[in-house]
């Protein structure tokens, strides 16, 4: 059986078309509640897992998952401006009158597809922040517990894990450490 692949090459007026198009058709996130904007996402997902549209289209609406994960997840502690950009993106699925009925067969999933991707192009650094966030948390989990150590793991202590990574980058790329400058001075005779 072979693999079929659907590609669709959008210009930038094209995207910004496309955007306008979906920014009308959403809802107004300051008349909507944030809980009612995240239940609509998971209706959608729960709702289209059980009709089962065609898999190129349920592969891209699972991009909703982490979305909404990140304002939910207590440990990552999304601040309210990120919170607001996150719940004005994903204003569009609350509306129940989108661009094409998701009752249409086969289609009625396409408009919400392309919209994740629109979102998750958008939104493509909070989520790989997200993402790192997640890794760390499940590795730092595994490593406190096996010291009895059941204390919650947050954005802080990603943040500051990040912080001491980059230290170390630059230094390593500096070249300087007392132990192994890895660069020759022109203090050096």
């Amino acid at each position: 059986m072979s693999n079929d692949k659907l590609v669709i090459e959008l210009d930038a007026e094209d995207l910004k078309h496309l955007e306008e198009v979906f920014r009308q058709a959403r809802m107004d996130p300051q008349e909507c509640d944030a809980g009612d904007i995240l239940k609509a996402c998971h209706e959608l997902l729960d709702d289209a897992r059980r009709v089962g549209p065609p898999a190129f289209i349920l592969r891209r609406l699972e991009g909703l998952k982490p979305l909404v994960d990140m304002v939910e997840d207590q440990g990552w502690s999304l601040p309210q401006e990120d919170v607001s950009r996150v719940i004005s993106a994903l204003a569009y699925f609350a509306n129940p009158h989108d661009l094409i009925p998701d009752d249409v067969p086969g289609l009625g999933y396409l408009d919400d597809a392309v919209m994740v991707d629109l979102v998750r192009r958008e939104l493509a650094h909070e989520i790989k922040a997200y993402d790192s966030f997640c890794e760390f948390r499940e590795a730092e989990v595994a490593r406190r517990s096996s010291s009895g150590d059941e204390t919650p793991v947050t954005r802080a202590d990603w943040l500051a894990e990040q912080r001491k990574r980059i230290g170390k980058e630059r230094e390593a790329e500096r070249g300087w450490a007392p132990w192994t400058r890895k660069v020759k001075s022109f203090l050096d005779s």
